[in-house]
C-alpha cells in the first residue's frame, strides 16, 4: 500500500516538472495576437490556399516569418494538429485567447462549404474594417489630447508658480489688482492647499467607474447612459449597430440562418444595452418574428434606411446580399459622423485654451500697467 502511494506521489511530482517551463515563456494557450497580425495571418493564410498551397504548408509558411516570431510556437502546433487529422477551426478553438469562438464558428462553416479562402477573407475584411475605424478615431483625438495635456500643464504651470510670483511684486509695489488677476490668484492658492484632492478625487472617479464596469448590472446601467448623452450618444450608437451588421452581413453570407447569425453577432457588440436589444430581437425571431418587424420595435437604435432594405431582403429572399448595402451605408453614416464630430474638438478646444492663457496673460500684465502709471 505503501509503495502504491509512493508511486502516486512520485507520477504526480514529474507530472509537476513535466509543466514547468524554463525561461518564463507561460502557456501557449494563453497568447494574445494583436488585431494587426491576425489581419496579417489570416491574409496569408487565404492568398496561400487560393493559389493551391495546402493548409499544413501555409502555416508552415507563417511559423518561419520573423514578424510572427512570438506566435511561432502557437502556429506551429496548430500546424501539428492539422497534420494529425485535426480540423483548422478545432485546432484555433484550443487557443481561445487568440481566436474567439466568433472567428472559429465562422471557420467552421467555411470548412464545411469548402470556401475556406472566401471565408477567411471575410473574416479578415471584417478585421480590417473594425481596426480602420478605431484607427482612424485614435487620429483624430491624438491632436486633441496632446493640447489638452500641453494647455492644461501650461497653465496649471502658470497658476502654482508664475502668478504666486508676480503676487509678491505687486504686493511690494501697491499695485491696484484688477477682478481677474485676484480670481487668478485665488485659484492658484486653492490649487497649492487643495490640488491633493482635486488628484484623489480623479482617482476615486477613476476606480468607481472601472469598478462599475466589471458588473453586469452597472455596465449595463453605464452603457444606456452613454447612449443618452448628446451627441456622444448617437456616435456610440452608430458605431454599435455598424459593428452588430458587420459580423451579422459575414455570418449570413458564411452560411448561417437570421436567427443563428442573431444570437452569434449580438456577442460581437461593445455596447450592453444594444447587446440587450439584440438579445431581445433573436428571441422574438425564435418566436416566429420577422426581422424587419423587429427592427421597427427597436426603431430608436436602428434607422428607417436599414429598416427598408431588410424588407425588401426579405422579400426577394436577399436578405444577405442587402446587407452588403446596409453595410456599406452604416460604415459611410458613421465615418462622416466621426469626422463632422471630433472636426469640431479641436477648434473648440484650441480656442478655449488661447482664451484661457490670454486670459491669464492679460491678468498678469494688466497690474504693470498701473504700477507704470504710477511711477510715472
Amino acid at each position: 500500500m505503501s509503495n502504491f502511494a509512493t508511486t502516486n506521489r512520485n507520477d504526480g511530482f514529474l507530472k509537476k516538472l513535466q509543466n514547468i517551463k524554463l525561461g518564463g515563456g507561460g502557456s501557449a494557450e494563453g497568447v494574445k495576437i494583436k488585431k494587426r497580425d491576425m489581419i496579417f495571418i489570416l491574409r496569408n493564410i487565404s492568398i496561400l490556399i487560393e493559389n493551391g498551397l495546402s493548409l499544413p504548408k501555409s502555416l508552415e509558411t507563417l511559423v518561419t516569418e520573423k514578424s510572427l516570431k512570438k506566435y511561432a510556437a502557437m502556429l506551429e502546433d496548430v500546424k501539428s494538429r492539422v497534420e494529425n487529422g485535426e480540423t483548422f477551426s478545432d485546432a484555433l478553438a484550443v487557443y481561445p485567447n487568440a481566436f474567439s469562438e466568433l472567428m472559429v464558428s465562422q471557420i467552421r462553416i467555411g470548412e464545411r462549404s469548402g470556401t475556406m479562402p472566401v471565408t477567411l477573407g471575410r473574416v479578415m475584411n471584417q478585421l480590417e474594417h473594425s481596426d480602420g475605424l478605431k484607427s482612424h478615431i485614435i487620429k483624430k483625438l491624438s491632436y486633441p489630447c496632446i493640447l489638452v495635456t500641453a494647455g492644461s500643464g501650461a497653465i496649471t504651470f502658470m497658476l502654482l508658480y508664475v502668478i504666486p510670483t508676480f503676487q509678491a511684486i505687486y504686493e511690494e509695489s501697491g499695485a491696484k489688482l484688477p477682478g481677474i488677476t485676484r480670481l487668478l490668484i485665488t485659484l492658484g492658492e486653492l490649487g497649492s492647499k487643495y490640488g491633493w484632492m482635486l488628484i484623489l478625487a480623479i482617482v476615486i472617479l477613476v476606480a468607481t467607474t472601472v469598478t462599475i464596469r466589471r458588473q453586469v448590472a452597472g455596465r449595463l446601467w453605464m452603457d444606456r447612459w452613454l447612449l443618452k448623452v448628446p451627441l456622444l450618444g448617437q456616435w456610440f450608437k452608430n458605431i454599435s449597430v455598424l459593428q452588430f451588421m458587420e459580423v451579422l452581413g459575414n455570418l449570413m453570407d458564411a452560411g448561417f440562418t437570421v436567427v443563428e447569425a442573431l444570437e452569434a453577432s449580438g456577442k460581437s457588440v461593445g455596447n450592453r444595452a444594444i447587446r440587450q436589444s439584440i438579445i431581445e430581437m433573436h428571441a422574438s425571431l425564435t418566436r416566429g418574428e420577422r426581422f424587419s418587424d423587429e427592427l421597427g420595435k427597436h426603431s430608436d437604435l436602428f434607422p428607417p434606411v436599414v429598416k427598408q432594405l431588410v424588407v425588401v431582403g426579405e422579400r426577394t429572399g436577399t436578405l444577405s446580399k442587402t446587407t452588403v448595402h446596409i453595410r456599406a451605408h452604416l460604415r459611410r453614416e458613421v465615418e462622416t459622423y466621426t469626422n463632422v464630430m471630433l472636426g469640431a474638438i479641436e477648434p473648440t478646444m484650441t480656442a478655449g485654451l488661447a482664451i484661457c492663457i490670454g486670459g491669464m496673460v492679460l491678468a498678469i500684465y494688466l497690474p504693470m500697467f498701473d504700477m507704470i502709471g504710477a511711477m510715472k
